[in-house]
């Protein structure tokens, strides 16, 4: 498995349609985070576009709320500094706008 930066994840969402992408904290994740990108349409093609890339799966989900009808979870790293937490804040989102 390779861990992979946040920012990769985005850029690569953005060029498949994603309509949002975030990262947050996951105690599922092997990396401890993940990022959530959201798409209009079923995602098959970023999903198996990803797996080829890094060896795994990603979990692909119809979602009733959010920016998108489907979401994506692909676990990431985030660049030392750029996470603060304080009380209250775990399991919080941050959502990075994707800029077209």
């Amino acid at each position: 498995m390779r861990s992979v930066p946040f920012e990769f994840v985005s850029g690569l969402a953005s060029e498949f349609g994603a309509v949002e992408c975030a990262w947050r904290e996951s105690e599922r994740s092997f990396t401890g985070y993940v990022a959530e990108c959201w798409f209009a349409q079923l995602p098959s093609a970023f999903a198996a576009k990803w797996s080829a890339v890094v060896g795994y799966s990603v979990l692909v989900r119809s979602v009733a709320g959010g920016p998108g009808q489907f979401a994506v979870s692909v676990p990431v790293v985030v660049p030392q500094g750029q996470v603060v937490l304080r009380g209250g804040q775990r399991g919080g989102r941050v959502r990075v706008r994707l800029v077209r």
